[in-house]
């Protein structure tokens, strides 16, 4: 072969390999996809800031009293387990446990306490079950808790509110305390996000509670994602 062959035939060679360079190179092609998720936020409590705890004779302010009756009484309301919302601008903070402790106690002393039952998440949430565990210190005893009725009216407040009254009750000596709870929240227990709701708790000291005893109640509220209510009996 001359050396014009040799050359074409390089030439033809170089041709067909850049054909098929090409043809590898489109079918080597990439697509990139970048997306971002961010998940929503769950977290429901009492609101800090929000606990207000007041005492009375009889539903009588100690002051409204022609003469002052020593304050020989006394309660201690605090908030405890709490947790801050990443989504709240300013972030918001709410509290998962609610303990009441009062000492001296005499009949037909009450206590009162109100505060705020936050959704301080994204997600709609559904109030499920309201837990009250109770223990008289001095003789180290548990109380348990018995709700005589559990009812909504949808004339409390400005859009109704569950409604809760029972007893706190000794193993020897009873009943020993009254309570009521107004939860101001929806029939269908539904807490929507950013919302407060406000909530209502008396206890009615009786006769049969003992002297010289201390008590001791705290109280935590059950709320589970909106769509996951009938797995906890809601």
């Amino acid at each position: 072969m001359n050396n014009k062959g040799i050359l074409g035939t390089i030439a033809i060679m170089v041709v067909l390999l850049s054909m098929l360079g090409a043809v590898y190179a489109a079918w080597t092609d990439t697509i990139y996809i970048e997306a971002t998720a961010e998940m929503g936020e769950f977290l429901v409590g009492i609101l800090d800031g929000s606990l207000e705890c007041y005492e009375t004779t009889n539903d009588v302010p100690e002051e409204e009293f022609k003469d002052p009756k020593p304050g020989v009484a006394d309660c201690v309301c605090e908030l405890s387990n709490f947790e801050t919302s990443v989504h709240h601008e300013p972030p918001q903070t709410v509290a998962k446990l609610l303990t009441i402790k009062v000492t001296n106690a005499y009949p037909q002393y009450d206590v009162h306490i109100r505060f705020a039952l936050k959704n301080a998440g994204t997600i709609p949430a559904k109030l499920v079950r309201v837990d009250m565990t109770g223990y008289d210190l001095k003789d180290d005893q548990e109380l348990t808790f018995k709700i005589d009725e559990w009812i909504f009216d949808p004339d409390e407040g400005d859009k109704g509110a569950w409604i809760g009254s029972g007893a706190v009750v000794d193993p020897v000596e009873g009943a020993i305390i009254n309570f009521d709870l107004i939860v101001y929240v929806p029939e269908d227990y539904q807490l929507e996000p950013c919302t407060e709701y406000p909530v209502e708790l008396s206890f009615d000291f009786k006769q049969e509670a003992e002297e010289c005893h201390t008590y001791e109640i705290s109280i935590s509220i059950l709320a589970v994602q909106w769509n996951k209510a009938d797995e906890f009996g809601g």
